[in-house]
């Protein structure tokens, strides 16, 4: 394998096992037994920073599938730039991968908000 496949796969085993520490972690601060207030208020904090956390760990998952998905349509597109016909047809499949790629972004905007 490539250096580049493998800090890739490192990188996502990487996420995931984050992402499940930081659920078992939350799940064990929610037991209520009881607790200080003091102790309580911290344990929710630590929480919110876990929640965040999954989040962004999530968040950096989808990015990496979406590069993988943009890498493998651009590099499955081979084109013979010599011809009209061809220039026409590589015209069309780039304003069709603009278009999608245009209304992607426009979802992860609308999930955004």
């Amino acid at each position: 394998m490539q250096s580049k496949s493998i800090t890739l796969l490192q990188r996502i085993d990487s996420d995931i096992e984050q992402i499940l520490q930081k659920f078992q972690d939350t799940f064990e601060l929610a037991t209520n037994q009881d607790k200080s207030k003091e102790l309580l208020s911290v344990e929710s904090l630590s929480m919110e920073a876990n929640a965040t956390l999954i989040i962004r760990l999530c968040e950096d998952l989808l990015t990496i599938s979406r590069h993988l998905k943009e890498t493998w349509c651009l590099g499955s597109l081979k084109v013979d730039g010599t011809q009209e016909d061809d220039s026409r047809k590589v015209d069309e499949i780039y304003s069709k991968f603009n278009y999608l790629t245009d209304k992607i972004s426009q979802l992860e905007e609308s999930n955004a908000t």
